[in-house]
């Protein structure tokens, strides 16, 4: 498997379809309450992600690696696994409650994951969890394979924000996905659901992808050899940036459907650290904001070509989103070569006009013969 080497250059600032009065407004509303929210993150970027100075050297180590040339050149060495076929499955599942027309289901792959460089330090993988709401009589139409966001993972909720329900009803499985270090597999010690997998250290926040698209890759097997029916993957946010990258590296998905998906989480990082007391103050960053990007350019999603038609392929960004601005989705967009992008009224975290957000995906379902 290979990919091509994408130039590093700058995000274009997003081109927006025409907007009513309306949407202007709500956009209003969603940049205000994303702007509010940005701020208390950066508190919690200054506090708990900013290295002290004994924590620098490190820091800069942990780039290095992720900087390798080689891998810089072919970022799909990081993901060889994927021209390996997928071990024999072993799950264990348990009944959670009724549906109206099937049940849920709590199941835990067991994994054999291995890490990229293996160290003393590497912990055993967890099992994969995900919660499958299952059709109980006749075939799915489908498997939608559900992506959270950062800090989520816990069902219920993932199946709110991801509208699990909306696509039972269409007939689809849904495979509420729990990304490594959140919701029941985040670590003891960790603060908050999904700590461990944006822990300041650029090896350690990559090999955390790098197990999730592993992981994504036995779901996506496990749903075919069950169903034989279309498998594909919506995701939010962090999952929205899963979701795109799977479908730069499987090309056995029917569609890929990122939502405010974030594509280069250098510039994330550079974006939050810039707005801090430390950088205002004149504090040094630990990787420049080029180094950043390189550091985590082997597993952008603009690093691997589309490996789906594009015409399979839908995202869904917000106009007014400061968590993820308006760029990222567009680069995607770009670098897919022009699939569809739904523009919502709002923001990251008001994403108004939810109901049209639905009928798109529906729509796009339908046209692709999924629904």
């Amino acid at each position: 498997m290979t990919s091509a080497l994408q130039p590093l250059t700058p995000l274009p600032p997003a081109q927006f379809p025409h907007a009513t009065v309306a949407d202007r407004v709500f956009t209003g509303v969603g940049t205000a309450l994303d702007t509010g929210v940005l701020r208390a993150m950066q508190l919690v970027v200054e506090r708990a992600l900013i290295p002290g100075s004994e924590d620098v050297e490190a820091l800069r180590r942990s780039a290095q690696q992720m900087l390798d040339p080689e891998l810089q050149a072919e970022p799909s060495r990081f993901f060889e696994f994927l021209n390996e076929p997928p071990n024999t499955l072993r799950m264990h599942s348990r009944h959670r409650r009724r549906l109206d027309g099937g049940a849920v289901f709590d199941c835990r792959i067991e994994s054999d994951y291995v890490p990229f460089t293996p160290s003393e330090a590497s912990t055993p993988p967890t099992p994969i969890h995900t919660e499958l709401w299952s059709h109980e009589l006749g075939r799915p139409r489908g498997t939608v394979i559900a992506l959270h966001g950062f800090t989520m993972g816990r069902p219920r909720l993932d199946a709110m924000m991801l509208m699990a329900s909306h696509w039972f009803e269409r007939g689809l499985d849904v495979a509420l996905f729990t990304l490594p270090y959140h919701g029941a597999r985040t670590p003891a010690d960790a603060r908050f659901s999904g700590e461990h997998f944006a822990v300041p250290d650029v090896s350690r926040l990559s090999e955390a992808m790098r197990e999730a698209i592993y992981e994504i890759r036995r779901v996506i097997h496990w749903r075919r050899e069950e169903t034989g029916a279309p498998v594909g993957v919506l995701g939010l946010s962090l999952g929205g940036y899963l979701a795109a990258l799977t479908a730069g590296l499987c090309d056995d998905l029917d569609f890929a459907i990122p939502i405010v998906p974030p594509v280069c989480i250098g510039d994330l990082a550079w974006r939050f650290f810039e707005r801090t007391r430390h950088h205002r103050e004149g504090g040094d960053a630990v990787l420049t904001q080029d180094e950043l990007r390189r550091s985590f350019r082997i597993h952008s999603p603009l690093s691997h070509p589309l490996r789906i038609a594009p015409e399979r392929t839908l995202i869904i960004a917000g106009r007014g989103d400061r968590i993820v601005p308006p760029e990222h989705p567009a680069a995607l967009g770009a670098h897919w070569g022009g699939p569809a992008i739904h523009w919502f009224s709002g923001s990251h975290l008001a994403p108004f006009g939810r109901a049209r957000i639905v009928r798109r995906i529906d729509r796009h379902l339908r046209s692709i013969g999924v629904i």
